[in-house]
């Protein structure tokens, strides 16, 4: 064992240092010289990906099922292949419209709705809170095998330090940690580009460290308790010949109907999940990085994972056969042989894949709740009120902090009773409930905002009663009846076997039911009803992002023009006043200004989109979009079509001096240089 205060210290210094790393890369984003903006930084950032899950529990899954932790990384790869046509859009769309969150993507896409929005981020929540609750488990577990000595038997380590009251456990302190991680790195102030370059710094360092760490051990229990990979599992197939079905594939564990649902799962889990989503959407910097990363990512993948069977049979084999402590051999095997500091850096490894994940789901998950579920009740009730930036941003910071914490409740519920691949694939599946939503926006016209509503909700219910239900009754939190008989006593609902759906492993029960839902009631809701103008609007910028812009509708002109100093007070109250000033300057640039400190009638509503839209990298696009709408009502302003003086306007040979003042002053609006010549002459022809 290595000493309690030892094994904290070299925590601490590793905290002190991703910090440092952080505020350096904070540092040169504001001399405009980012460390960041290169693709090996994009790659390693994309790492995020390997948790604890691929830390510890990999190598427990090769050493009780087998070979199905592979599907996990292979889904990862495949998807890598169409990343210049997927990855790339997304990173397109969500550059054009400011957007910061996949609850943000999605309800821009269906016409910027708050509705759409706030349901995102509770099923977000709700689903992330299982892979919150993993990561603290994997963390306070190791720290204890790392520190309690071999009789201390799972005493915890507030035994060891009596100063502490009873009822904080390990797992409390590295929730508490975490959360301080969280809000450091991704809290510091209220970005209105919502990018994060000290932490994207910190994720590229950490994924540097778990690499490190996790090869050190693979090579330490290969080439040092064994000979190489041929004398594992030679020995391997001699002392355990009934456990050969650990090195197949269709069997009766993993079979394939298994490894495709798996392999589809962490496909549409590593898109969207909300802290892949932030990383490699939101947080990219160029998008030739995707090319790059094409290819980089998935050799990380194939480097962390060289090792995991020959640990996996390594543990088999100096364990006789026992595989209670099947999801720490990574830690357990140099601590059983001797080599305690090795195990620290296998738990700094596991430490860093830990925080990597909590910092960057939390920050994602509070970045969602303030814009949609909070902003609208602020904008709603206080839209005349002084600068709230500062408000914002904490509570920015309480929803970091309440997001671990909501991992953490989840963890001392059911976090003892599973297993860690287990409690994440319970939100692997909860991310994919995204996929229809976003991929039928991003290629379908048609696709509708009740559709996408309705799919999401129908697949999270259904997410809830298949995994969660059962997870909650295998924990003892739950009684078995509904598992054995099911809801309200009809053998139909039993979560297990749905609809009388047998003979499918857990994960692709509720993968067919949970998508037979939700892409059903997709496709069938945006069938039968219409979209409305702003989703058609939306629609068009999404699926068309990479062609010729549309011509656009009417123009617009305000009936009662707000001056530039009343947009920068209102980005004021949201993103501070030296924020607001920098903005609007670099909008403005050669701009010539009235002398009543406004722009001309005609650029009017341009100022008002680059408005809406520095407003939409704090609040959100949807919020934006209402705060601006209201801000503009309490000013007496609104936006007018300007008629078109061919189309929609006909004029007899009678129509009166004022008329003509008027369409003059239209055609002067509408057009410039020689097309305003054109358009007199035109006009000089009606009344000829």
């Amino acid at each position: 064992m290595i000493p309690v205060s030892t094994v904290a210290a070299i925590s601490l210094l590793y905290f002190v240092l991703l910090f440092a790393v952080a505020f350096y890369a904070d540092q040169r984003r504001e001399q405009n010289r980012s460390i960041i903006s290169n693709a090996n930084i994009y790659s390693l950032s994309l790492a995020v990906y390997a948790t604890s899950w691929t830390f510890y529990g990999s190598v427990g899954r090769a050493a009780t099922t087998g070979l199905d932790f592979l599907p996990v990384y292979l889904g990862p790869t495949l998807i890598a292949f169409i990343w210049w046509f997927l990855l790339r859009k997304m990173v397109r769309i969500s550059k054009e419209h400011n957007i910061v969150s996949i609850a943000d993507f999605i309800s821009s896409r269906y016409g910027k709705s708050i509705l759409l929005g706030g349901s995102v981020t509770v099923f977000a929540v709700l689903g992330i809170m299982p892979y919150i609750a993993l990561q603290l488990k994997a963390v306070a577990h190791t720290f204890d095998l790392l520190s309690l000595p071999p009789d201390a038997g799972g005493r915890g380590v507030q035994s060891l330090i009596p100063e502490l009251p009873a009822y904080i456990d390990t797992g409390f302190i590295v929730a508490l940690f975490l959360a301080l991680f969280g809000v450091l790195f991704g809290a510091r102030h209220l970005d209105a580009s919502e990018r994060h370059e000290g932490l994207v710094a910190a994720i590229a360092l950490e994924s540097l460290v778990k690499l490190l760490a996790f090869v050190a051990v693979g090579v330490f229990v290969t080439y040092g308790l064994f000979d190489g990979f041929t004398d594992i599992f030679s020995r391997f197939l001699a002392e355990f010949p009934d456990r050969s079905h650990l090195l197949l594939l269709d069997t009766q564990q993993i079979p394939y109907i298994k490894w495709f649902s798996l392999t589809f799962v962490s496909m549409m889990a590593f898109m969207f999940l909300p802290r892949q989503f932030h990383i490699m959407v939101i947080e990219n910097s160029d998008e030739s990085h995707i090319q790059s990363a094409m290819w980089k990512f998935p050799a990380y993948m194939f480097l962390i994972n060289l090792f995991v069977i020959p640990i996996a049979l390594g543990g088999l084999l100096l364990n006789d056969g026992d595989t209670s402590l099947a999801d720490y051999f990574v830690i357990h095997l140099p601590l059983a042989n001797g080599q305690p500091w090795l195990a620290m850096l296998v738990f700094i490894g596991g430490f860093s894949a830990s925080a990597g994940m909590v910092m960057v789901e939390s920050v994602a998950l509070s970045t969602m709740i303030l814009n949609h579920l909070v902003m609208p009740f602020i904008i709603r009730f206080s839209i005349q009120g002084s600068d709230i930036s500062g408000l914002l941003i904490n509570i920015k910071r309480v929803g970091i902090v309440a997001v671990i914490f909501l991992g953490y409740l989840y963890y001392r519920i059911i976090g003892d009773s599973a297993a860690l691949v287990n409690i994440g694939l319970i939100s692997f599946i909860a991310a994919t409930q995204f996929a229809p939503a976003v991929i039928g926006g991003l290629y379908w016209r048609r696709a509708t905002l009740l559709g996408a509503a309705t799919g999401l909700i129908l697949g999270f219910v259904v997410w809830f009663y298949t995994l969660l239900i059962p997870s909650f009754v295998r924990s003892g939190w739950l009684e078995s009846d509904i598992l054995e008989q099911g809801l309200f006593g009809l053998s139909a609902l039993r979560p297990l076997e749905l609809f009388g759906l047998s003979g499918f492993d857990i994960w692709s029960h509720s993968l067919f039911w949970t998508l037979f839902f939700n892409i059903g009631a997709f496709l069938a809701f945006s069938l039968f009803t219409a979209p409305g103008r702003a989703e058609l609007e939306q629609a068009r910028k999404f699926v068309d992002v990479f062609g010729k812009p549309a011509e656009t509708g009417p123009r617009k002109r305000f009936s009662k023009a707000p001056s530039i100093m009343e947009f920068v007070e209102l980005m004021t109250k949201f993103i501070g006043e030296k924020q607001a000033h920098a903005a609007i300057a670099e909008y403005l640039g050669d701009r010539e200004i009235d002398a009543k400190g406004s722009l001309s009638e005609y650029e009017i509503p341009g100022l008002k989109r680059f408005t809406e839209r520095t407003l939409a990298g704090s609040v959100g696009a949807a919020p934006a979009r209402i705060i601006i709408e209201n801000y503009l009502a309490t000013k007496g302003s609104q936006m007018e079509d300007v008629f078109d003086v061919f189309g929609t306007v006909s004029l007899s040979r009678t129509a009166s001096r004022e008329q003509l003042s008027v369409l003059y002053e239209a055609a002067r609006i509408v057009a410039s240089g020689g097309e305003l010549q054109v358009i007199m002459d035109k006009i000089l022809e009606i009344f000829k």
